[in-house]
């Protein structure tokens, strides 16, 4: 019977997820007027993260090809929202940065971000605030554990 009932609760706390991330997209971060797709903001977003990043290992977090993910780059690269360089130690690799439109992307995303932040997230108590990012790292370390099982990496 536990089972079904954590089941139920994982379902039902997804659903929750879903609703707010939903209001927040509609409401808030609907504003960010971009045009990229889905794929090129996972690029982009690993980029923002991590730069200087490789292509190599932007295709190989994310489980795209090369062929696709050089494509991607293109078209994210020709709208100025990231930059290209050839790694000098190693000419062969290509190293991406932020570009012009994507700093202005995140310079945005960041004041929306911190305005969610500000208005709903800061009415849970610290220690609410603190259990939910407890979760969210165990469930990470769980599902990154379960990766590695599988993939023996």
């Amino acid at each position: 019977m536990k089972e079904v009932e954590q089941g139920e609760y994982i379902k039902e706390a997804y659903d929750f997820f879903d609703k707010v991330n939903a209001h927040l997209l509609k409401h808030y971060f609907s504003s960010l007027d971009y045009e990229i797709t889905p794929k090129q903001f996972l690029i982009l977003d690993r980029v923002h993260k991590h730069q200087p990043v490789k292509v190599q290992t932007i295709a190989e977090q994310l489980n795209f090809s090369m062929s696709s993910t050089s494509q991607l780059v293109s078209k994210l690269e020709q709208e100025s929202y990231v930059v290209r360089s050839i790694n000098p130690q190693n000419r062969r690799e290509i190293f991406l940065t932020l570009g012009e439109k994507g700093n202005e992307y995140y310079d945005e995303y960041d004041l929306i971000d911190q305005f969610v932040i500000d208005r709903f997230f800061s009415q849970l108590t610290v220690e609410e605030t603190k259990q939910l990012r407890d979760i969210a790292e165990k469930l990470h370390t769980i599902v990154t554990e379960e990766k590695k099982a599988i993939t023996h990496e």
